[in-house]
């Protein structure tokens, strides 16, 4: 005899005795379902209430529908509604997934079936069809964990998702709300800017009106005022922010004045113009009111659970239940180490760059010597390639970010940290014990997703090189530099310059410097001449250092059998007070543009200017 479940079953596939029929869905998609108004009625108090209406209904006795109701739902999709009955029915969720996750969660919600809203919410994030949709029913439902969590998967995932069509359908609250989001996590301000242009193109193309500066701005409305204008650089800035029109002249002047005296905003000085747009940094983008000094890192820690066995084997040897059952083996096979047991830390995060020096976070596992209890070893690092000795002096907050809107974060400080060349990093042996770290109750943890997020800001405070020390083994070496955009440039007034990057050579910083000069003793001052230079951008407090070179400075042809221009430095000497030497007339400007002489590479607007450098001898405090 079949079991009252697969009775149940029968009832759903075949609709015997069926006394509703749903049309389900819209348009080509429609779809009739039968069903049990008894059964829907158990299951649902909106059911009961729909077909308790229905009944009050007076129909004619020879209506031949009589008997049968019929119900249109063009608001819910065909699989969904599926999903939902199977599980009223049978409670069978086999054919929830990702696709239709979220209409199940409206239906759920819809027709007040709370046991089928947790296993909707229960789909990972990465897999939902339209996280944007579903970011908007968790609002809509306030569904505060689950929204948090959608809203920060968006944010990481930003450089893909707002590429995307589904992100040109979202309504203009929920790009509010991402845009005023710390962590969205874009190259820079300018390519959130352009995202929120091209929604806004979108919603005109759909409004059927004009792609115009009026009507961006108007269909933007408050979204406009969530962008970090400031944060974007001023030349892109001006030419292509400015010239789209979306802004009010007095928009953009608060924005340049903004740019040029950030200390009237910071201590509340009112200037001729206010600014209208908020100022401070991202996570990876840096504030540049603070002078690029100050930003965030993260580091999500995925896979936690075989984090968790490393931080654990003594539960399992010992046969010690934990709060994750191991479902696997862990012994190690011949030849082949564990590796859960051999690799104690986690992978670094992406380097981040905070006032020229790269820093990342490392997680590790840490045991108290005596006990085996385990610990999270969460420090911030200094991946620098700096050659030569240099100092950072830095604050850090460091914090385990709660998955739960309501929970708190785990934050640890570290005031005035020093960080060098032999003391590359500072942080927390023991800042938190594994059985914390995984309790849910503490909220740290996301056990659907199997990650933890880690989080590091930093503001740093001071920073500088110290005194070199000459390296033998490295006393020749090469800088190199390309001037783009060397038509502007050459319309730029005397005294404009650029500056190269250091290069170490002998365990000094060396960079070159171009610079827009007159002609020494002409009385022709629109003439411009390009400047060359060598620069030792040592420390200035070891005055006693000096260095001993010879250099080649070089503009780079362009064509092949075609020589560089070249001029030496013989046998020069820098010190504390003579840091710099070169050409300030290397060649006119005139000269260095003409096709003829293969300087100027005119399809890419660049010029590339080299210098070989070989260190003979330096002196410093620590070798004179």
């Amino acid at each position: 005899m079949p079991s009252s479940m697969d009775r149940m079953k029968h009832l759903l596939s075949t609709g015997e005795h069926s006394d509703v029929h749903f049309l389900v869905g819209d348009g080509d998609e429609k779809e009739v379902l039968p069903a049990h108004q008894f059964i829907l009625k158990i299951a649902s108090d909106v059911f009961e209430a729909m077909f308790r209406f229905d009944a009050k209904k007076e129909r004619p006795e020879n209506d031949p529908a009589n008997c049968l109701a019929e119900v249109e739902i063009p608001d819910i999709e065909p699989s969904a509604f599926k999903v939902m009955l199977s599980f009223i029915y049978t409670d069978d969720l086999s054919a929830l997934n990702g696709d239709n996750a979220m209409a199940v969660l409206y239906a759920a919600n819809k027709y007040n079936i709370p046991d089928l809203v947790l296993p909707s919410l229960q789909i990972p994030i990465s897999e939902l069809r339209n996280v944007f949709l579903a970011y908007a029913q968790a609002l809509l439902f306030e569904l505060e964990d689950f929204s948090f969590k959608c809203l920060r998967y968006i944010c990481q995932n930003a450089a893909q998702l707002f590429g995307s069509d589904q992100f040109l359908q979202i309504n203009q609250n929920i790009l509010c709300n991402l845009l005023e989001s710390d962590c969205l996590l874009l190259s820079d301000e300018f390519e959130i800017w352009k995202a929120a242009l091209r929604w806004a193109d979108e919603k005109c193309r759909q409004n059927g009106i004009e792609c115009s500066s009026e009507n961006r701005r108007s269909v933007l409305g408050p979204a406009l005022f969530k962008i970090r204008f400031p944060n974007i650089h001023e030349e892109i800035f001006a030419k292509c922010v400015v010239p789209s029109g979306v802004l009010t002249e007095k928009e953009v002047l608060g924005v340049y004045q903004f740019n040029y005296h950030p200390f009237l905003y910071l201590h509340g000085i009112p200037g001729l113009y206010s600014l209208k747009f908020p100022s401070h940094g991202r996570i990876f983008n840096w504030n540049k009111a603070q002078g690029n000094k100050k930003c965030t890192i993260a580091l999500e820690i995925e896979k936690v659970s075989e984090f968790a066995f490393n931080a654990h084997p003594f539960l399992y040897l010992r046969g010690v239940p934990g709060l994750y059952s191991l479902k696997f083996p862990s012994h190690g096979r011949i030849f082949n180490w564990n590796k859960a047991r051999a690799n104690r830390r986690v992978p670094l995060a992406d380097a981040v760059e905070i006032n020229g020096l790269a820093w990342k976070i490392e997680a590790e596992i840490r045991k108290i010597d005596g006990t085996d209890e385990k610990y999270l070893g969460f420090y911030l690092r200094c991946d620098a390639k700096e050659e030569g000795p240099w100092k950072s002096v830095l604050s850090a907050t460091f914090r385990i970010v709660s998955e739960k809107s309501d929970a708190e974060n785990s934050i640890g400080t570290r005031c005035d940290c020093i960080i060098n060349k032999s003391q590359i990093g500072q942080g927390f042996g023991n800042f938190i014990s594994f059985t914390e770290f995984m309790d849910p109750a503490k909220g740290f943890y996301d056990k659907n997703e199997d990650k933890v997020t880690l989080t590091i800001d930093v503001t740093v405070k001071e920073e500088k090189m110290e005194k070199f020390i000459f390296d033998q083994s490295k006393s020749n070496g090469k800088i190199s530099m390309e001037i783009e955009k060397v038509s502007e440039f050459a319309r730029e007034i005397k005294g404009s310059e650029r500056t190269s990057e250091s290069v170490h050579i002998g365990g000094f910083p060396w960079k070159i410097s171009a610079e827009i000069n007159p002609k020494k003793g002409s009385t022709d001052n629109e003439e411009k001449w390009l400047g060359i230079y060598l620069l030792c951008d040592a420390s200035k407090e070891d005055e006693s250092w000096s260095c001993k070179f010879s250099a080649l400075l070089r503009i780079v042809s362009e064509k092949n059998g075609v020589s560089d221009s070249k001029k030496e430095l013989s046998e020069i000497t820098f010190n504390n007070k003579l840091t710099n030497w070169g050409f300030p007339n290397f060649i006119s400007f005139a000269e260095l543009m003409d096709p003829a002489k293969g300087f100027y590479d005119k399809s890419e607007d660049k010029v590339t200017l080299a210098i070989d450098v070989n260190v003979k001898e330096a002196k410093t405090e620590d070798n004179s």
